[in-house]
């Protein structure tokens, strides 16, 4: 009990006495070199960081960017081939953070040197007055989510990945006009050129109240019903007849739990995230089966088909994310069951006619990405020097 106490103490003050040494020499070494640090989540160089930090190294390498990383993320060595890259939370990251220029992530906050939620908090205004802040995204947002208001974030440029996102984002989340851009995703230049498989991929989101389950995690809705779908007898068989396998993704909060979904067969694959890539994943599949994770927009983008299995729909509404400019039957992009049942029969029709997307959801996708190309990643660049020079 004594050592907990005094670890927690530790990791309180062990930040503060860092970053009062790395400050200043942070600031002396760097501040005048116009550093640009990339990232995402620290173990992770797949997402918007990472194809945001490759696009600059091939058409701007003038920019001095780095990209944050822990020194034991699986990717590392690609990311290093690409580019300078900082170990996350050594010495001289925390140096490289004070004398940054910009900021870029596509999570609020996963380049500060520390996971201290203490130092996290100070910083924050410091970080909003020293350096400009990207904030590149993870995904689409369709949801209401006052985490991401400006006052919470506190960045200087919001990077939306859709036209009726944007219009959302730029009038209730209380920005600036100029600090919301339209660019579409950095991922979404890869999402042009791909094979696909006869695969289907299976990836839910998690949900707040998970967390604090513990052992009971098991037993929750959330497991049972997602177990229900694929240990459905009716579900593999119709897979396996029309010759595709099936891969179940846990979201990344859930991977360390990935044991609570069962396989009862082999043509479903409980994957991990340290052998399988989410955006390969995507690109490679035939079918998406989710419930309200962005990655829909992502298959959307890629003019694919998906289905939906919302079992939880106003839980998820009133607990999780509260609703928002997106309505699921409105606005989606496939058809919505709120019922194993429902969705395995859904599937088995998806599969009978030949798993394709219907002109209505296909003319849904061209009004909400009115923006199709290759070019994000030069859109983003451009945004952040516009921003720089209004900053300067």
């Amino acid at each position: 009990m004594a050592q907990s106490k005094i670890k927690k103490v530790y990791d309180l003050i062990a930040p503060l006495f860092r970053a009062v040494i790395a400050y200043p020499l942070g600031r002396l070494c760097y501040s005048n070199k116009h550093i640009w640090l990339i990232g995402e989540r620290p173990g992770q160089a797949q997402d918007n960081g990472y194809h945001f930090f490759k696009y600059l190294k091939a058409e701007h390498p003038e920019q001095r960017a780095y990209y944050v990383i822990k020194k034991n993320a699986p990717k590392r060595t690609e990311i290093a081939e690409i580019g300078e890259t900082i170990l996350y939370g050594s010495f001289k990251h925390w140096m490289m953070y004070f004398g940054a220029d910009a900021l870029i992530s596509s999570h609020i906050r996963s380049l500060v040197p520390t996971e201290s939620w203490f130092y996290n908090k100070i910083s924050t205004e410091f970080d909003r007055k020293s350096k400009t802040q990207v904030f590149l995204q993870h995904g689409v947002i369709s949801a209401d989510i006052p985490s991401l208001y400006s006052e919470r974030t506190k960045v200087d440029l919001f990077i939306c990945g859709a036209k009726p996102e944007y219009d959302y984002v730029r009038e209730h989340f209380h920005y600036k006009n100029n600090e919301v851009v339209y660019t579409g995703l950095a991922r979404y230049d890869a999402l042009h050129d791909f094979t696909v498989k006869k695969q289907i991929l299976i990836m839910p989101t998690w949900r707040t109240w998970l967390k604090d389950l513990g052992t009971e995690l098991k037993d929750s809705e959330y497991i049972r019903q997602w177990n229900q779908v694929i240990t459905d007898d009716a579900f593999i068989k119709a897979a396996k007849e029309t010759g595709y396998r099936i891969i179940f993704y846990p979201h990344p909060n859930m991977q360390r739990n990935r044991d609570c979904f069962v396989s009862k067969d082999e043509a479903l694959i409980i994957a991990d995230e340290q052998v399988y890539e989410i955006q390969t994943l995507l690109k490679e599949s035939a079918l998406l089966i989710t419930d309200f994770s962005s990655v829909f927009f992502d298959f959307a983008y890629m003019r694919k088909p998906m289905l939906f299995f919302q079992f939880d729909k106003e839980r998820h509404a009133a607990e999780h994310y509260h609703k928002g400019y997106f309505d699921y039957e409105r606005d989606g992009f496939g058809k919505v069951a709120y019922t194993a049942p429902d969705l395995v029969e859904d599937f088995k029709e998806m599969l009978k006619n030949g798993v394709a997307l219907s002109e209505e959801y296909d003319r849904r996708i061209d009004r909400f990405f009115p923006l199709f190309d290759k070019k994000n990643c030069e859109r983003i660049y451009q945004a952040i020097a516009e921003m720089k020079k209004s900053k300067s």
